[in-house]
């Protein structure tokens, strides 16, 4: 970087230090997210400008310390070790003082310059500690700016501290400052004497910080002296060190990492006793509702209450309470959802401009324009609000404290089956109670620090039943379960849960490899949610959700358009059911329909479900499309025996489009006479707020179907349940993990699981009931 205007700096701190609230206030909505390379670890920089000064800010994973234990901890080190930041930031608690003084004597080991911003003063006060700011900074040499990262409280000071650090060009911190490590003191001296002889090292690494890593018997370490020692002396040094520090072990019984670490502590217990002092000791409440949120009874009962009314209001606000002002197409103010909204503005004003500006005719253009890309844009934002309200809930419980009490609560159940506490969170918005939305759960993973518990919750989470399938569900219940629907939906999530469970604990032995990591957290005091923070957070999500994954499924969405759209009829007054039953997309599903038939499903189910891959929603409209018009091949090649029939439910199905309230009313109170099958039912019997209409004829064609029975029904809820997750979340996987890889893998074993379980459980029910 130029050394006058591009500036550097590192932000570092321990989980729960405030330090993403501190990032955000520095450099506003100047964000990106990536991840590191080779790793899962997620890399969010900004920056912002100081007259002409750019100033590069990187918020690098939360970590306790600097071994090389986890992700965090090599990527934090390599960053400060490799890219020689010109300024590093050390968020820290200011009410956990001693617990966070062990990280900063790793940094001032390191010798780089070092700022740091003594967060949560605020709880620190009312806690009863007085910080004595001064000499603190007189002890530990760098400086120290007292601040409330909720507020906005002396984050100026830090910028103009900031700048001040980066402009003396100096990296490195006084050498003098060093931590006094007792009997380990001669061999360390000894190390930093043989390390400093080789150049390599002396150029580009701290020899004594080098030294001390050795006598931690530090992988990392040791690959850095093997690297940049270029003659072929480094084994003969290592193994040196190796005899040395055995010897150690063997004269004091201890090790020198439980010394280094003992002299560390002693070090910051006095230096806090040094700088704090505790006026009062006031009542702390957090202890009490600890005793029922942490109970291992109570916890559960509260984190399942919890979750249940976050996750109503976060689907309700999105689509489900109409509370948002808007214009409809006739002009007239009402109230709308705010998914709604975007859907008309996509399915509506944005054609209708069209229309009026450009006037295109019927043709592959206008279908290209309208139902590729406008419907593909269209279907990306209309996730934008879920995953707004997702994140704002998901904010205000990891603000407010209580998500780190959820981990405590669900930890020993999940780690039954390889996975982690922090699992729970994106499964259930992932729809572990049915009606979530894999996308955001997905990107709900990223608070979780160890590389294996996140894949493996990446990889099952699209097995919860999302709010895209709940529609197929409704019309299956309503068509053949009808009497039985409460206990259908709670086999549902069941199964859904069970079958997760199972494949996380076999993905986990066979492909990821490794154990759970033990849980590792500090439960943080009880806040208040900061508004700010809260909707910059939610807002933030939303928009690396639409600038990342947008281009990926809008892309996918203009192939799957191309393949239900082509090859063109040479009549252009074929009807779309006929069209669609020669398209690319139909004979797919004829190709397939030779395994398929295993299962139960012919060649219109197959499309449907070829649909389902861009968006599980499509799957109702294409069957209602390829069930409520029979296409002249069809009827060519079926039995005719119910023609007569089938074209009279054809006409009830054509007759049913836009109506308004008194004509729906009427239309629900109508019987329908079915397939000449003496079965006569009312729409109105299908009580669900799932299906419209058109879903609730449907649902009455599929019952008098002669390939559909309640089996067929169940095994194509299994395999809805199972299949390949929709466009969007499968591009999440990829940019969420940073490897194609994972992507492909979840897409492998959910398509591969999904026709397994559907077989197995179609053919074993037409064994035991002799209709094999």
């Amino acid at each position: 970087m130029d050394e006058h205007n591009e500036i550097l700096a590192a932000l570092v701190g321990q989980p729960n230090s405030g330090k993403s609230t501190v990032f955000n206030y520095l450099t506003g909505l100047h964000q990106t997210v990536a991840n590191y390379p080779g790793v899962t670890v997620v890399k969010k920089s900004g920056h912002y400008h100081d007259g002409k000064r750019h100033i590069e800010v990187v918020d690098l994973p939360g970590t306790y310390s600097l071994t090389s234990y986890s992700q965090e901890e090599r990527v934090t080190r390599d960053f400060l070790l490799l890219e020689r930041p010109e300024v590093v930031v050390i968020v820290i608690d200011a009410s956990n003082l001693r617990r966070h003084l062990y990280f900063v004597f790793q940094l001032l080991e390191l010798q780089i310059p070092l700022v740091i911003c003594l967060n949560m003063m605020d709880i620190a006060h009312r806690r009863g500690f007085s910080i004595d700011i001064a000499e603190l900074e007189k002890v530990l040499g760098v400086p120290v700016i007292p601040a409330n990262g909720r507020t906005g409280e002396g984050l100026e000071e830090l910028r103009r501290q900031i700048n001040i650090i980066s402009a003396k060009h100096d990296h490195e911190s006084p050498v003098t400052w060093k931590v006094n490590y007792g009997a380990l003191e001669p061999l360390i001296e000894e190390f930093d004497k043989i390390l400093s002889q080789k150049e390599p090292l002396v150029q580009d690494f701290p020899t004594r910080w080098l030294a001390v890593k050795l006598l931690e018997n530090d992988r990392e370490a040791r690959r850095i002296i093997q690297h940049h020692t270029h003659d072929k002396d480094w084994e003969p040094l290592l193994e040196s060190c190796v005899k040395k520090v055995e010897d150690y072990e063997k004269q004091s019984g201890d090790s020198p990492r439980k010394t280094i670490a003992s002299s560390r502590n002693t070090l910051a217990e006095t230096i806090e006793k040094q700088t704090v002092q505790r006026t009062f000791v006031p009542h702390r409440n957090s202890d009490t509702l600890d005793l029922i949120l942490c109970h291992p009874f109570l916890g559960l009962i509260s984190v399942a209450a919890v979750m249940f009314i976050t996750f109503q209001l976060a689907f309700n606000l999105a689509d489900g309470w109409t509370w948002f002002p808007w214009i409809n197409e006739a002009g007239v103010f009402e109230w709308n959802t705010p998914l709604g909204v975007v859907d008309s503005i996509f399915s509506i004003w944005i054609p209708a401009l069209l229309d009026s500006c450009f006037h295109l005719p019927e043709g592959d253009l206008h279908s290209l324009i309208y139902d590729g890309v406008i419907a593909g844009i269209g279907g990306v934002l209309t996730f934008v609000p879920t995953i707004f309200f997702i994140f704002l809930f998901i904010s205000i419980l990891e603000q407010s404290g209580y998500i780190a009490r959820v981990v405590v609560v669900l930890d020993r159940l999940m780690r039954f089956f390889g996975l982690h506490g922090q699992s729970i969170l994106p499964m259930i918005l992932g729809g572990g109670i049915v009606g979530g939305c894999a996308l955001p759960a997905v990107m709900a993973t990223r608070s979780m620090r160890e590389q294996r518990e996140r894949i493996l919750t990446i990889m099952v989470v699209p097995l919860m039943n999302c709010g895209a399938k709940v529609p197929v569900f409704a019309l299956l219940i309503s068509a053949f379960f009808l009497e039985y629907q409460g206990l259908i939906l709670a086999a549902i999530i069941l199964i859904s849960w069970t079958i997760a469970l199972i494949v996380a604990s076999v993905l986990g032995k066979l492909f990821i490899g490794g154990e759970p990591s033990p849980l590792v957290i500090e439960l943080p005091t009880y806040q208040v949610p900061g508004l700010r923070d809260m909707l910059f957070t939610a807002g933030l999500q939303s928009w690396w959700f639409v600038k990342k994954a947008g281009t990926i499924i809008l892309a996918v969405n203009v192939f799957l358009w191309v393949l239900m759209y082509y090859p063109r009829p040479a009549d252009p007054n074929t009807d779309a059911a006929t069209q669609l039953a020669n398209s690319y997309a139909a004979q797919m599903g004829r190709v397939f329909e030779p395994a398929s038939q295993y299962a139960g499903f012919d060649w219109r189910d197959n499309v449907a479900l070829i649909g389902g891959f861009a968006a599980k929603e499509v799957i109702v409209s294409t069957m209602a499309t390829m069930y409520g018009i029979e296409t002249e091949n069809e009827n060519d090649e079926e039995d005719n025996e119910n023609s007569t029939n089938e074209t009279e439910i054809e006409n009830d199905i054509n007759g049913i489009g836009s109506v308004d309230k008194p004509e729906e009313e009427n239309i629900l109170k109508e019987p329908v006479d079915v397939q000449g099958k003496g079965l006569t039912m009312e729409l109105e019997e299908i009580k669900t707020d799932n299906l419209d209409i058109q879903g609730k004829r449907l649902a009455i064609r599929l019952r008098a179907e002669a390939g559909w029975t309640p089996l067929k029904a169940f095994v194509f809820i299994l395999f809805v349940m199972i299949y390949n997750p929709c466009l969007a979340t499968c591009a999440v996987i990829w940019r969420e993990t940073g490897h194609i890889k994972y992507m492909l893998m979840t897409m492998a074993y959910t398509n591969g699981l999904a026709f397994l379980v559907a077989v197995m459980v179609y053919q074993l029910a037409l064994f035991l009931t002799g209709h094999l």
